[in-house]
């Protein structure tokens, strides 16, 4: 996330005092992220505030939990087509999105495999699935309804169309290998391939090697930031690749989902899956879409917190004691009347005035 998407959370909250909540740095920088995939097309005027309403969308979704202050929104374009342009991110920027690191305990793998139980139920209810049953009557070896094919069906989460297990899959990795920060931009990144425009893509070459994208997407993303201006070497490649392929088999094993689940486009993959999915992305221009831009977002992210941690140990060192003048307080430079430079100011303006004064009560005289 660039300096100017944190600046931009400081004017729509202005009372807030004190660094802005991570959850929320996070949350708008996935929103950007994510829309320049699904809102790919926009008016020169609506590109300028594409910004500033995914972090007014950010504000919105988080000032309950957060309990952030009264939220000021000042768009950077007339009112009428901000409020066309924040409806339009709003509807297709999706409200759950992966929450890098989160744990599952038991309780909540037990909700998730209740809520599928239950969808299961609904579905056999249904009339069509009752027609569907019918048609397949004499068929046993018809486990499915006619023309949906294991892949390309809908998971059972409805709204997502990504593989049930891809979502925990890649929260499983961000565990295990990290860094939490570049879960964001690998579920853009698989929005963009896996389903792009909201729907699952028809590339077969995608939908036969599912792991293997997800395994090469999170390797992109962690070199470029992890190894930002370095050079991945063979060692470190065979090191990375070796962790990833060990994540997701061990995630086959230890996420609590339903087999129904893994059915749905799930397979092995060595390293020459992952070594090919890889190159292919380079012949696919993956690497050229609009959710890499996520990447570079969290390299200036992490530049600009290297220089103010640089800065504050060199303070450290001075033992000096100074003003910390932040944009989200009152004790900023131009609000500070009681400054030395100030005062100094103020000093020769005052000389001056008494001055003019003089020459005019002279001139009367």
């Amino acid at each position: 996330m660039n300096r100017s998407l944190e600046q931009t959370l400081f004017s729509l909250i202005p009372t807030h005092t004190g660094p802005l909540p991570q959850q929320l740095l996070d949350l708008a920088s996935s929103l950007l992220a994510q829309s320049r995939h699904r809102a790919a097309t926009l008016k020169p005027d609506e590109e300028v505030a594409r910004p500033y309403a995914c972090a007014h969308i950010a504000c919105e979704r988080l000032k309950t939990s957060l309990n952030l202050p009264p939220i000021q929104p000042r768009p950077p374009i007339g009112p009428r087509n901000y409020k066309r342009l924040y409806n339009l991110l709003d509807n297709v920027l999706p409200a759950g999105s992966v929450t890098p690191g989160r744990v599952r305990t038991p309780s909540a793998k037990l909700r998730e495999q209740q809520e599928y139980q239950r969808e299961r139920e609904l579905q056999a209810q249904s009339p069509l699935a009752k027609k569907t049953r019918v048609a397949e009557t004499g068929s046993p070896s018809k486990a499915r309804p006619l023309g949906v094919s294991p892949v390309k069906k809908r998971s059972a989460a409805g709204s997502d169309v990504l593989p049930r297990w891809m979502r925990p899959t890649l929260r499983f990795l961000l565990s295990r290998i990290g860094p939490a920060r570049i879960g964001p931009i690998v579920a853009a990144a698989l929005d963009s391939i896996v389903g792009p425009h909201g729907k699952r893509t028809e590339d077969d070459w995608v939908l036969a090697r599912m792991p293997a994208v997800l395994g090469a997407l999170y390797m992109y993303v962690w070199r470029r930031v992890v190894l930002a201006g370095s050079n991945l070497g063979r060692d470190q490649y065979i090191k990375i690749s070796k962790q990833i392929l060990d994540a997701l088999a061990r995630a086959r094993d230890e996420l609590d989902l339903p087999v129904e689940a893994w059915e749905d486009g799930w397979r092995e993959i060595k390293g020459k899956d992952l070594d090919a999915t890889l190159l292919k992305g380079h012949e696919k221009g993956w690497y050229e879409m609009d959710w890499v831009g996520g990447v570079k977002d969290l390299l200036d992210q992490g530049e600009r917190r290297d220089v103010e941690e640089g800065e504050e140990h060199g303070e450290e060192e001075r033992e000096e004691t100074i003003k910390i003048r932040k944009p989200d307080t009152m004790f900023q430079e131009r609000y500070d009347f009681l400054s030395e430079v100030k005062l100094k100011k103020y000093d020769e303006w005052k000389a001056g005035i008494l001055q003019s004064i003089k020459a005019i009560q002279a001139g009367k005289a």
